[in-house]
């Protein structure tokens, strides 16, 4: 089971806690992100749930992003499928309907940055926890609706910091970007900043909440089929493919990949 569902019963009403358990840093493949997309889609059409959480209990990963012993088992001609699903992932976040908020306790690397950025409201622990878009470091460009989604996200100094840089960021410093709204010393205080801003979204209509999220994501949602052509079409570039099997490879074997 990669994903533990937990009922959360507040004054305003039922929320679910989608906790992350895909294995020992979290990591992403195409199969569990189109389970997670299974379970929103799910989610989405109960009524009696009206807020989602996503968290986990793994000490040190959120999610550390695409996992890279996947990504070298996985056959070239099968390889922008498997990537593609991260952005495919993003857009079904983007357009799920009710509120959607994340609790980072880890690291939340490339896709796990992804996930937090796709939320609502975003939450983090201070002291071992990092957030980063880590796509250029692995000699991947950063998918277009990722960036539009920064655009509105993060104090625009830091644009190319965040994207172009791959800098990872503590939480007082993720917060401070505007990239995480709220921090916490611990675990018991962060799970009560994030319980009493459940309670805040699901005391707000539904439906004046989904349309006007839609609305704030109409720009990115409206232009998401060519914009995810546009990441499969850099896995026509030999170069980008080289460079991401060196990466994925330097991750397992923990060495500096030689990028080129």
């Amino acid at each position: 089971m990669n994903y533990l569902r937990e009922p959360i019963q507040l004054k305003n009403g039922r929320a679910e806690c989608i906790k992350i358990q895909t294995n020992d840093q979290n990591s992403l493949t195409r199969e569990n992100m189109i389970e997670l997309e299974n379970i929103l889609a799910e989610i989405d059409k109960d009524d009696n749930i009206r807020a989602v959480l996503i968290s986990s209990d793994n000490p040190k990963f959120f999610s550390n992003g695409i996992d890279a012993e996947n990504i070298l088992n996985t056959p070239r001609e099968k390889l922008t499928a498997e990537m593609g699903q991260i952005v495919i992932l993003f857009g079904k976040l983007l357009s799920f309907g009710k509120p959607l908020l994340a609790e980072v306790t880890g690291y939340a690397m490339g896709g796990g940055a992804v996930i937090t950025l796709s939320c609502d409201f975003k939450f983090m622990l201070e002291g071992k926890a990092r957030i980063a878009f880590t796509e250029v470091l692995v000699g991947l460009p950063l998918p277009i609706s990722f960036i539009d989604k920064l655009k509105i996200t993060v104090k625009s100094e830091y644009l190319n910091e965040v994207c172009l840089l791959g800098t990872a960021y503590k939480a007082g410093e993720a917060k401070e970007i505007s990239l995480i709204n709220e921090t916490a010393d611990n675990k018991e205080d962060l799970r009560k900043l994030v319980l009493k801003k459940l309670d805040e979204v699901m005391a707000i209509a539904p439906s004046a909440y989904r349309r006007t999220k839609a609305a704030i994501n109409k720009e990115i949602n409206d232009k998401f089929g060519s914009q995810l052509e546009f990441t499969k079409s850099s896995f026509e570039d030999p170069k980008v493919v080289a460079n991401l099997l060196e990466a994925m490879s330097a991750l397992k074997e923990k060495r500096r990949p030689k990028l080129t």
